[in-house]
C-alpha cells in the first residue's frame, strides 16, 4: 500500500450479496454459470445498484460488496434485485437456477480509498449468510430506519454473536410474499473466540538524543499499525502501549497488567551518526525470548531505516507467533479447544503434503467447522486439503474433493473479507481449480492490501498470480516474500511460484535456484519437483530432469501428467511444450 494512502473512518450502508450454491452450480456447468452470472450483473444487478446510487466496492466470483449513502436506497435496491431475479432465466430447472442472498447493515467502516472494511462490513456479511435463497436479511439498525418508510414487513431472527464484534447483533428477515415469515431460525453463531494478543512497548533510547527519541517513537507506532494488519491476533492500541514509556518493567508484569500473551520491546544505541536498533518478541507468560534481531544504519535516511526495520520485524514476528500458537494449541486437550485452537492445531498438517497428515488436518478442521461453519481460516485450510487430495489422488481421495475444495474456498473468501490468510489461500485454490481467475485475483489483491508485509500472504498471492498468468507480479511478490522472512515455514510456496513464473517468461536459469529452494522447503510437495524437472529440461540438463521426475514418482506414485491438466492454468496452451518435456523425462502419462 502507498504510504500516502489516507485511512478514513465513516458511517456507511453496506450491502453484501452472494450466489446460493455457487460451487455446486460451477461444478455442473462452469462456463454456463459464469455466462449467466455475467448476464445477471449486466442486465439486472448493476443497473439497479446504479439507479439507487450505490457504489460497487468489490466483486468476487459469487458475490458483491456495495456501499450506499441511504438506507432506504439500499433496501429498495435489494428488493428490486430479488423481485427481478424471479423473472430472470425462467426456463432453467430449479437445480440450475441462480438465486441470490442479500444482507444489509449500517455502521462504521474503514476506507483506504476505494476499498472499505471493518465492523460495518463484517456485520453486513453475517445477515447475508443467514438469508434464504432469494431472500434479504438486515441488521436491527437498518430495520429501524426503513420500517416506517417502505411498505415491507420483517421477521425477527434473534441475536447472533459475530466474530470479534463486542455485542450480539439482532438480525431481521425481510418478508417477501410471505416466504421469510415462515422460515426456520438459523443456527446461532459460535461463541466469541479469544484471539492471542500482543503489546508493542515504546523502544528504549539508550543515549541517542532527541532525534533518536522521535525516531523510536515513530518505529513503535508503525509497528502497532503494521502488526494489526495480520488480523488473527489483536494488538494493544498506542494509547495503552505508551503508558509504559520511560518505565523499566518486566515483560511478564506488562503482560499481566495489559492482559496480553506476547510483548514486543526494543532499544536504540547511537555512536556518531550510526545507530543500532535491537528488537525482541517475548512470551508474556514465561518471559522467554521467542525471537530477536538487530539492524544498523544512519539517520541520513531515517525513513529508509525505519521501513527496513518495520519489514524485518513484521516478516519475522508473525511466523514466529504462528508457530508458537500452533504449539500452544496442540498442548491443549482436543476436547477443550475452541474453533481458533482447532484451526491452529491443523495448520502444520494441512501443508505437510502427506496422506496421513492431510487426513488428520481434515479431521481437526471438520471439528472446527462443526463449531463455526463460517470460520474463514478453517474453510481455507480445508479447501487446500481437499484440493491436494484431488490433485495428488491419494487413496483417501473422493469424487467430491474438487467441488468441496471450490465450495470451501469461496466460503473462506466470502466470510473472511478481513482475514488475509483466508483470502490468500482461498484465492490460490480458486485459481487452481476454477476458471474464475478474476475472483481469485480479487481475493489475493485484498489479502495483500490488508497485510502487505506478511510473507505467507505474499507467497500464496504469488502462487495465485503464477497460475492466473500475472507473471511479473508473481515474481515481485515471491521475491518480497522470500526476502521478508527466513522464519516463514510456508515460504517454499513463494519459491515455487517464482520458479514457475520465471519458466513461463523464458528464464529457466532464474527458475532453477528457486525450484531447488522450493524442494528444500518441503520435500513432500510434489509440484516443486515438477518445476525443478522443467527448469532442468529447459536448460538441457536431461539427466537432472529425469532425476527430479524419479524423485517425484517415488514420492507420489500416482502423480501423472494428467494431474497437471486438472489445474486451470491461464496459459494452458503454452504448457503443452512443457508437458512434452516432462514426458521425455519419463513422467508417466
Amino acid at each position: 500500500m502507498d504510504d500516502r494512502t489516507q485511512i478514513t473512518h465513516r458511517f456507511a450502508v453496506v450491502m453484501c450479496a452472494d450466489v446460493v450454491g455457487y460451487s455446486r452450480l460451477m461444478g455442473i456447468d462452469e462456463e454456463g454459470t459464469l455466462a449467466s452470472l455475467n448476464a445477471i450483473r449486466r442486465d439486472l444487478v448493476d443497473p439497479r445498484i446504479s439507479a439507487h446510487q450505490g457504489r460497487i466496492v468489490r466483486t468476487m466470483g459469487d458475490g458483491l460488496l456495495v456501499e450506499f449513502g441511504s438506507v432506504t436506497n439500499a433496501v429498495q435496491c435489494a428488493l428490486d434485485i430479488q423481485h427481478g431475479m424471479r423473472s430472470h432465466l425462467p426456463a432453467l430447472p430449479d437445480d440450475r437456477r441462480i438465486r441470490l442472498r442479500i444482507g444489509i447493515n449500517l455502521g462504521d467502516v474503514v476506507s483506504d480509498g476505494d476499498m472499505i472494511y471493518g465492523d460495518g462490513v463484517t456485520v453486513a456479511a453475517h445477515p447475508e449468510s443467514m438469508a434464504d435463497p432469494g431472500g434479504i436479511t438486515v441488521s436491527r439498525g437498518v430495520r429501524d430506519q426503513v420500517r416506517d418508510r417502505l411498505p415491507i414487513a420483517f421477521v425477527d431472527r434473534g441475536e447472533h454473536e459475530i466474530g470479534d464484534i463486542a455485542r450480539p447483533v439482532r438480525v431481521f428477515g425481510v418478508v417477501l410474499d410471505g416466504v421469510t415469515a415462515n422460515a426456520p431460525p438459523r443456527r446461532r453463531a459460535s461463541a466469541r473466540v479469544e484471539r492471542p494478543s500482543l503489546i508493542v512497548l515504546p523502544f528504549e533510547n539508550l543515549g541517542g538524543g532527541g532525534e533518536a527519541e522521535h525516531f523510536i517513537d515513530s518505529v513503535a507506532e508503525d509497528l502497532i499499525t503494521e502488526l494489526a494488519r495480520a488480523r488473527w491476533f489483536s494488538v494493544m492500541a498506542r494509547n495503552t502501549s505508551f503508558t509504559y514509556k520511560g518505565r523499566t518493567i518486566d515483560p511478564r508484569e506488562v503482560a499481566r497488567e495489559a492482559g496480553v500473551r506476547y510483548v514486543v520491546e526494543g532499544s536504540l544505541r547511537k555512536a556518531g551518526n550510526r545507530v543500532r536498533i535491537g528488537c525482541r518478541l517475548v512470551s508474556g507468560e514465561s518471559g522467554e525470548q521467542l525471537w530477536a534481531d538487530r539492524l544498523g544504519g544512519t539517520f541520513e535516511d531515517s525513513f529508509d531505516l525505519q521501513d527496513r526495520l518495520i519489514e524485518r520485524v513484521i516478516g519475522s514476528v508473525e511466523p514466529v507467533l504462528r508457530v508458537t500458537e500452533v504449539a500452544r494449541a496442540c498442548k491443549k486437550p482436543e476436547a477443550e479447544r475452541d474453533v481458533y485452537e482447532l484451526t491452529r492445531s491443523a495448520l502444520v498438517a494441512a501443508f505437510a503434503e502427506t496422506p496421513p497428515d492431510n487426513a488428520e488436518a481434515l479431521r481437526l478442521l471438520a471439528k472446527a467447522l462443526d463449531v463455526d461453519e463460517g470460520y474463514p481460516t478453517a474453510n481455507a485450510l480445508a479447501a487446500w486439503c481437499h484440493q491436494q487430495r484431488h490433485l495428488m489422488e491419494w487413496c483417501e481421495a473422493t469424487q467430491t474433493d474438487r467441488q468441496e475444495a471450490q465450495r470451501l474456498a469461496r466460503t473462506a473468501i466470502a466470510r473472511g473479507p478481513d482475514v488475509p490468510l483466508a483470502l490468500a489461500v482461498g484465492g490460490a485454490v480458486c485459481a487452481m481449480l476454477t476458471r474464475d481467475h478474476d475472483a481469485a485475483l480479487a481475493a489475493v489483491d485484498r489479502a495483500t492490501m490488508l497485510n502487505p508485509n506478511a510473507a505467507i500472504v505474499l507467497a500464496f498471492d504469488a502462487l495465485t498470480r503464477a497460475v492466473c498468468g500475472d507473471y511479473a507480479k508473481a515474481i515481485a511478490h515471491a521475491d518480497k516474500a522470500l526476502g521478508l522472512s527466513p522464519f516463514e515455514p510456508l515460504g517454499y510456496h513463494a519459491a515455487l511460484a517464482g520458479a514457475f513464473a520465471h519458466l513461463l517468461t523464458g528464464h529457466p536459469e532464474q527458475a532453477l535456484p528457486l525450484a531447488h529452494k522450493a524442494v528444500e522447503g518441503n520435500r513432500n510437495f510434489a509440484f516443486s519437483f515438477v518445476v525443478l524437472a522443467l527448469a532442468c529440461a529447459r536448460l538441457e540438463r536431461a539427466p537432472e530432469a529425469a532425476a527430479a521426475v524419479a524423485q517425484l514418482v517415488r514420492l507420489a506414485p500416482r502423480f501423472h501428467l494428467a494431474r497437471l491438466r486438472r489445474i486451470r492454468f491461464a496459459d494452458g496452451e503454452r504448457l503443452q511444450a512443457d508437458l512434452e518435456l516432462l514426458r521425455a523425462a519419463h513422467l508417466p502419462e
